[in-house]
């Protein structure tokens, strides 16, 4: 591989593209995001985004969640309205009720949930209902941009002003009298 190829930036900038709630982690709150979210950890919240969800074995989510996609094979209660392809492993727990385009249940996935399947315009209109819909997508990521933009022009670096130094007063020389008083009430320590 050359250095500095296209690969290499390709790799780094999709990498760079996914949320991560890890193993551990517990969050309390909603999460909307432009990119793919993977979690393992505990979110008591709902989730938004534009693209794929994967819930890992070991989550935990409460909250309803949107997505383009998700794949689950942790636990999940809330409503999933989800435009593509809904995928439930056999570890899975999912109560809530799911409306998909496509749904594919693995054996033994327990499941206690009303399931529509039906077109990608249905679901947007479904998905208006949930609490995280309070708010368009547009005007968050507006927010945020507004929000990065001025984060920005706070980070720029002040020039730092110097203390003025005072002269120093301290003379190396010992006044007439004064050695001898000095050497003997202070014994050097070295």
């Amino acid at each position: 591989m050359k250095f500095g190829s296209n690969k290499q930036q390709e790799d780094a900038s999709n990498a760079s593209k996914v949320t991560v709630l890890s193993l551990g982690f517990e969050l309390t709150g909603d999460i909307i995001s432009k990119s793919d979210i993977r979690a393992d950890g505990i979110l008591v919240g709902s989730i938004r985004t534009d693209k794929k969800v994967v819930v890992g074995e070991q989550a935990s989510i409460t909250g309803d969640i949107i997505a383009e996609e998700i794949s689950i094979s942790g636990e999940v209660v809330g409503d999933l309205y989800i435009s593509g392809e809904t995928t439930i492993y056999a570890s899975a727990k999912v109560s809530g009720n799911i409306t998909t385009n496509q749904i594919y249940v693995h054996k033994g996935a327990v499941l206690n949930s009303l399931i529509k399947t039906v077109d990608a315009d249905s679901i947007k209109a479904a998905s208006k209902s949930s609490r995280i819909n309070s708010v368009s997508r547009e005007e968050i990521y507006s927010m945020l941009d507004e929000k990065k933009t001025k984060n920005k022009l706070e980070d720029k670096p002040k020039p730092v002003s110097q203390p003025k130094r005072e002269e120093s007063t301290y003379t190396n020389t010992p006044s007439e009298g004064d050695s001898d008083d000095l050497s003997k009430n202070f014994p050097r320590s070295w």
